[in-house]
């Protein structure tokens, strides 16, 4: 499903971003450990990993997935790059650019008062779910569904009340046809095609899983959700993800894949 993957290293100020975790400030020699095991798992997946310096200025520089969107088209490759909701984290759009010019054919850029995060972008086949929330608004949804168009790919906006950062903190893919999601989603008509798994409540940040196609990752430490993943068949393989987690990052924030 992916070849490629793009991954930032944290900064030391990480413990400075935003998070509503209240889970305390991340330990960095354990956040740099689970971060070198995450790089780990996806080149033992034959990911390709290009890994890009920590940028001391943007303490939540390490979840480099809200600064772009990769638009897989053919044998190439497109980037939408977005311009955060969170106004401290907009710098790290440049961070990025440079970074991805020579591995991407095209590079479209948010303008004007258009706002998202790539948080809130779940690629489902040939269909992009956006999230219209905080951190992404209609505007931003408007001009990044006129640039996927260009490239074959339908939108479909997704508006919630927040309450948790974006829409793939409680929503992601098991595979091509399966979503596990947290209970307030699990009625939503955006996603009426789709086998579900409800998280428990309680678990809901194990709705965040990472679909590598061959591989799937799961967070440990949740094992009422890990229960139902085994009795519906998924096989999932875990990773701790404790020190992320208190900064409200997720599998999905630390990294571009394509």
């Amino acid at each position: 499903m992916f070849s490629k993957a793009i991954v930032r290293t944290p900064a030391e100020s990480l413990g400075q971003g935003i998070t509503e975790a209240g889970l305390g400030c991340p330990d960095m020699e354990l956040t740099r450990a689970q971060h070198n095991n995450y790089i780990e798992y996806f080149k033992q997946a034959g990911i390709s990993v290009t890994v890009l310096p920590a940028v001391e200025e943007f303490p939540d520089s390490v979840f480099v997935e809200d600064t772009a969107v990769m638009i897989p088209h053919g044998n190439e490759t497109a980037a939408f790059l977005t311009c955060p909701g969170a106004e401290s984290r907009r710098g790290e759009v440049d961070e990025i650019d440079a970074a991805i010019a020579d591995q991407t054919d095209a590079i479209i850029r948010m303008q004007g008062d258009g706002l998202m995060e790539g948080g809130d972008v779940l690629l489902m086949g040939k269909t992009f779910y956006v999230g219209i929330d905080s951190r992404t608004n209609a505007l931003g949804c408007e001009q990044f569904t006129k640039a996927a168009a260009r490239f074959g790919y339908k939108t479909v906006p997704v508006p919630f009340d927040n309450g948790m950062p974006h829409l793939k903190t409680e929503l992601s893919a098991l595979d091509e046809e399966t979503l596990i999601m947290s209970a307030r989603f699990a009625e939503r008509e955006e996603f009426a095609g789709f086998k579900k798994i409800i998280v428990p409540e309680g678990e809901e940040y194990c709705s965040n899983c990472l679909y590598l196609g061959q591989k799937l990752l799961a967070p440990q430490g949740f094992p009422k959700t890990a229960e139902l993943l085994d009795k519906n068949g998924f096989k999932p393989d875990y990773i701790d993800m404790s020190e992320f987690r208190k900064m409200d990052g997720g599998l999905t924030c630390l990294s571009l894949r394509w």
